[in-house]
């Protein structure tokens, strides 16, 4: 009896080819979207998954505030911060102190080389955390000061093939022995590192960290179980107000880092809980679309499989016979679906990674659970597309069959089909009008005067490798003079960080005030720069003046504007000559206008450039646009002179200051992608709507172009009916399309006006795709000899 209900379900589906094929492709791309879209959710949401203590871990934070105003919230806190909580709070079984070093000159023999994420920790990490070990014994890894650990990826850099355990390299001129070899950090936790150093080596060379002074390092305790996180906090509230000023330290879980930060200093930039739900509800309703097109093609084919049902039920079968039938034929062309989307996620796997800016090692098939996602999806879509179908054929009454009154459920038919494709139309209006929002407001920030000139800028990284400053500062300087010589080149620049430069390259500080006015407790970025910095990049000086190329003090500073307006000056003018606490005392001799250190998405903040040029480590290079390639090798040709056997590694400033935007500009061609997937998933059940209407109706459109009807009037007979569901979407998602675009604007500082020609243009390609995809078949339609259409 199954053999033969099987057979007659693969019948019914080969006898309609072209039903089938567009049920079973728009099944499988809504599938395959959802199925990559639901990896990328679980990934987003697996963050810390990999450590099995992460439910008892927390990181301290630092809420900062100027009086009774909150400022910002630091991600790092004090060295002494860690020792002080396992002596005085019972409830905290360890705790662990991370520094972010980052890059990082790393000496082999005579060749340097690059390591980009360098961390500095205390030896008790690898029992805090999960960090599996392929060389080395890992319960005695960083109990020395003179060793490291690294990655396998690391290993294979700096020494090929060779065995890394026991070699020896160097940092700033000292010798580190290799102790152990770990395997890459996986993606999904939000402390990713390349290297290890003991976290001795930092308490060596910066002998206040015993103090309460400088807050450079993230401190994670390990609560004993049952302990009350409210209770710690409270203690940690009494403890900010006996030791700390103006801060306030937070202690909350590391799995909430990923998702929900918002706190300045992050190890990583952390991903978006609005973005990832955002995007888990676009999967969603892609895969609902597809189960649309199948029930909406299904109930059109209604009146063709009436008479078989009717007939089936003289003959015996009962209802819950034909509800089965109908269903394995939802259930085959599931299948079918499925196994094509098996094998598009198979060829699209690298495209999607990319996509979403992922690394190419991860498997979407091989996630864990992925299978028995699959399993769970292909019962809830056989579900969703088949049983409203099932239900509605197997309820014919035999005796309408024969009496010929079936049409009536056509009407209820019809009208479900109507709700479904304004359903389906309203869906694209919304994703349409947010891929326009975004793309106009990614447009928007490029566009913005940053008050830097980043264009054509190389920058050549000048990493501290143990060199005094003086000799160091002689070394730079004699480069920037052969730097000068080569016709390519216009300016020449030092600075300790530069405009987009990552958040751990600047320099932070508090307590900053003009001399005889209250302390507060803003957090001032602050780096220092050469006297050709402020020209080069093109930072206007609105006061005051700049630093002088010789002579001058190393107590002056400029500020930007912001600056003054928080210290409280009455004008840029004003400033000029004032005193700040900054380093013991400084004058301050420029204003600069605010430009953009960080993307023009966050707001301007308070700045302190000095003029201890020693300390550069970035030396910027100011090209002519039409020689700008055949430099760069001229360039490195003076930096093997005069810096020999060390790593030469550059980059151009506008490249990496455009990485701040990385992260929205990935999600607007994510939205942009899935929004083509749902534009054409949606075309596809219009165009079998289109189709079976047309075949329905073949002898009076053959009747109407006898009786003198046009092709335009043809075109107009089976468009109208779209035009007013598209219209009905129109007025359905525009507002909600509004809404979504209003909430994610509000992550930004300065916000793109969204004119209204924005949502009438979304609207408008909802109704000029439905118009093609009906006017295309019905253009041929009418084209038909009326003799032939007569004929059938």
């Amino acid at each position: 009896m199954q053999y033969n209900q099987i057979r007659i379900a693969c019948r019914n589906l080969w006898k309609d080819k072209s039903y089938s094929s567009l049920n079973i492709a728009g099944l499988a791309l809504a599938v395959t979207v959802f199925l990559f879209i639901l990896h990328y959710v679980r990934l987003e949401y697996s963050y810390e998954n990999v450590h099995s203590k992460a439910d008892g871990i927390y990181r301290i934070t630092l809420d900062m505030y100027n009086g009774g105003e909150f400022v910002v919230t630091d991600c790092e806190t004090y060295p002494v911060l860690g020792p002080r909580l396992l002596r005085d709070f019972p409830e905290v079984k360890s705790y662990v102190r991370v520094e972010h070093v980052g890059n990082t000159e790393v000496g082999v023999g005579s060749e340097g080389h690059i390591v980009k994420r360098v961390f500095a920790a205390d030896s008790q990490y690898f029992s805090m955390f999960d960090i599996e070990f392929v060389q080395g014994v890992k319960a005695r890894a960083l109990t020395g000061p003179n060793e490291a650990v690294i990655s396998a990826s690391t290993a294979a850099q700096l020494f090929g093939g060779k065995d890394a355990l026991g070699q020896v390299i160097t940092i700033a001129r000292q010798p580190l022995t290799i102790t152990g070899v770990f395997k890459d950090i996986p993606e999904n936790t939000h402390l990713k590192f390349d290297m290890l150093l003991p976290f001795q080596r930092v308490t060596k060379t910066d002998p206040a960290l015993d103090q309460w002074n400088n807050n450079n390092n993230y401190t994670y305790v390990e609560l004993e179980k049952g302990a009350s996180l409210e209770g710690f906090n409270q203690k940690l509230y009494r403890l900010s107000k006996e030791r700390l000023r103006s801060e306030v330290l937070v202690a909350a879980p590391i799995r909430d880092i990923h998702l929900h930060s918002t706190r300045s200093y992050e190890p990583e930039p952390p991903g978006s809980i609005d973005t990832v739900n955002f995007m888990l509800v676009i999967g969603i309703l892609i895969l609902l679309i597809g189960a649309i097109n199948y029930v909406n093609l299904s109930t059109a084919r209604a009146s063709e499989r009436w008479k078989e049902a009717g007939i089936r039920k003289v003959m015996g079968a009962s209802r819950g016979a034909l509800i089965r039938q109908f269903l394995l034929e939802s259930m085959i062309i599931n299948l079918a679906a499925f196994l094509l989307a098996l094998v598009m996620i198979v060829v699209l796997t690298p495209v999607y990674l990319q996509l979403v800016d992922k690394p190419m090692h991860l498997s979407v098939i091989g996630a864990p659970g992925f299978w028995w996602l699959c399993g769970i999806l292909f019962a809830v879509n056989c579900l969703l597309s088949g049983l409203q179908p099932a239900f509605m054929m197997s309820a014919v009454k035999p005796v309408s069959v024969l009496a010929r009154t079936t049409g009536r459920g056509g009407v209820k038919g019809g009208a479900l089909r109507k709700v479904l494709v304004v359903a389906q139309f309203t869906v694209a209006v919304v994703v349409i009008s947010f891929i326009l929002i975004i793309h106009r407001q990614l447009r928007f920030m490029r566009e913005q005067d940053k008050g830097v000139k980043l264009e054509q800028v190389l920058v050549v990284k000048d990493l501290p490798d143990g060199t005094v400053d003086s000799l160091r500062q002689s070394r730079q300087l004699a480069m920037r003079e052969s730097l000068l010589q080569l016709p390519g080149v216009k300016e020449v620049a030092r600075s300790y960080s530069l405009p987009g430069s990552d958040v751990n390259d600047v320099n932070t500080t508090n307590n900053v005030h003009r001399e005889g006015a209250p302390q507060n407790g803003y957090n001032f970025y602050n780096y220092p720069v050469d006297p050709y910095f402020v020209p080069l990049m093109g930072i206007e000086v609105i006061a005051g003046r700049n630093f002088y190329e010789t002579g001058g003090s190393d107590r002056d500073v400029l500020l930007n504007e912001e600056a003054v307006r928080v210290l409280g000056f009455a004008s840029a003018e004003k400033a000029i000559g004032g005193r700040i606490s900054y380093l013991g005392g400084t004058q301050v001799v420029g204003v600069l206008k605010n430009f953009a250190q960080r993307s023009v998405k966050d707001a301007a903040v308070p700045m302190i450039i000095s003029s201890h040029a020693q300390f550069s480590q970035y030396i910027s290079v100011r090209l002519q646009t039409d020689k700008a390639a055949g430099t760069i090798a001229a360039v490195e040709k003076i930096w093997r002179a005069h810096q020999p056997g060390r790593a030469f590694d550059y980059f151009f400033l506008d490249q990496q200051y455009d990485q701040q935007f990385r992260a929205d500009q990935r999600f607007g061609s994510i939205v942009g992608v899935f929004t083509a997937f749902t534009v054409f998933i949606t075309c596809l059940g219009l165009l079998g709507l289109t189709a079976h209407s047309i075949a329905r109706r073949t002898r009076e459109i053959g009747i109407r172009k006898v009786l003198g009807a046009s092709a335009a009037e043809i075109v107009r007979l089976f468009a109208k009916d779209y035009v007013k569901l598209a219209a009905m979407a129109m007025l359905a998602g525009l507002p909600l399309a509004a809404w979504l675009g209003h909430r994610w604007l509000q992550d930004f500082a300065v916000r793109a006006q969204m004119p209204w020609w924005i949502y009438t243009l979304a609207g408008s390609s909802i109704l000029v795709v439905a118009l093609v995809t009906v006017g295309l078949q019905s253009v041929r339609a009418a084209l038909v000899n009326p003799v032939k259409s007569l004929g059938e």
